[in-house]
């Protein structure tokens, strides 16, 4: 008889000892729940805003949109292939009127294009005493008004701001105005129309500068 309580003692501790393997079993149980489920609280509970993108990915301006928001004269001025014909501009008080409203048509000659001028006449283009010449010279470049090369049509004569005739020829994909070819046309400006051409446009007048 006494062996009974020793029996139901047993027995309480077998409870005792299974209960805490199941308590065990729970926690690691909810912790393998937790870790599984750690991951999805990195993600939103509700739509992701997106991020602002960076001015790296923002698409810039296209090179002519660029130029067409400037002006003549700031054009003439960022192109090194027309350096001289700017410095000119420049010293001859010529370039104020390529920072006007116009609109103007402007055939601007390359750094070729004044190499191929006698000697007599470059050398001359930078001495004071010539100054008004060079701005007739200048003038004869500039045409009131804007005229892309769809405008320009083949065997009209353009008055020029020096208050010359400048006459066009067209032929097939070659636009040429007098003896001078354009190499790079319809550069937009802001107020006006930018042409590149091979050759200095020199009055009759002028060639004895």
């Amino acid at each position: 008889m006494k062996a009974i309580p020793y029996i139901l003692i047993l027995s309480g501790l077998v409870l005792l000892l299974l209960t805490a393997c199941n308590q065990t079993t729970d926690s690691q149980t909810g912790n393998e729940s937790a870790l599984q489920e750690a991951p999805n609280a990195l993600k939103s509970n509700g739509p992701v805003e997106q991020q602002a993108a960076t001015a790296s990915q923002i698409p810039g301006k296209t090179e002519a949109a660029r130029l067409s928001s400037r002006n003549l004269l700031d054009n003439i001025a960022d192109n090194s292939d027309l350096s001289t014909f700017s410095s000119l501009l420049r010293k001859a008080g010529v370039a104020k009127n390529l920072s006007g409203t116009g609109p103007y048509t402007v055939f601007a000659p390359t750094e070729d294009a004044f190499l191929e001028l006698p000697d007599s006449l470059r050398d001359n283009l930078e001495s004071p005493q010539h100054r008004e010449l060079v701005q007739q010279l200048l003038n004869n470049h500039i045409i009131a008004g804007k005229l892309t090369t769809s405008d320009l049509q083949d065997g009209a004569l353009l008055k020029t701001v020096a208050g010359h005739q400048l006459k066009v020829t067209k032929h097939n994909d070659t636009v040429q105005i007098d003896n001078a070819q354009m190499e790079k046309p319809d550069d937009m400006s802001s107020n006006g129309v930018l042409h590149t051409i091979n050759k200095v446009l020199v009055p009759q007048e002028e060639t004895a500068l």
